[in-house]
């Protein structure tokens, strides 16, 4: 399932701002719920591609994608390319990356990837993929 990121707005048929319903809807696709952080005030859905994360009052706030999800930005796949494809590629629309061991987040565009090894072996592929609302980090 491919999945193109719409900075600040969603990724693939998921909005941020949507209900479980209307994620489930969007999917076509049941659920299964779970407490992903033990200080969570909603349960996280959690599909074969995606763990879903909602706040008051009951609506998404970020998505947090895997493989076997192909997740689009700018035209270019990020799950699954070596970080430092990744990271380059990116830093060519954003130049402030915030770069740490384990990825990167973009705020300029409301993304950023897991690479558990960035740091120490750049050539290792991202792993997973975060979308989240403006101030999801503040």
């Amino acid at each position: 399932m491919e999945f193109n990121i719409k900075p600040y707005v969603g990724v693939g048929k998921i909005r941020l701002g949507m209900t479980p319903d209307e994620v489930q809807t969007a999917l076509n696709s049941k659920a299964e719920k779970f407490w992903k952080f033990d200080d969570d005030e909603y349960e996280t859905d959690s599909f074969d591609w995606c763990h879903v994360f909602y706040k008051k009052p009951g609506v998404c706030e970020a998505i947090e994608l895997f493989a076997p999800a192909l997740v689009i930005f700018n035209g270019e796949y990020l799950i699954g390319n070596s970080f430092s494809k990744v990271k380059d590629f990116v830093s060519q629309f954003d130049e402030k990356l915030q770069i740490d061991e384990t990825g990167f987040t973009s705020l300029k565009f409301g993304f950023g990837v897991y690479a558990p090894f960035a740091e120490s072996e750049p050539p290792e592929p991202v792993e997973g993929v975060i979308v989240f609302e403006k101030n999801y980090y503040n």
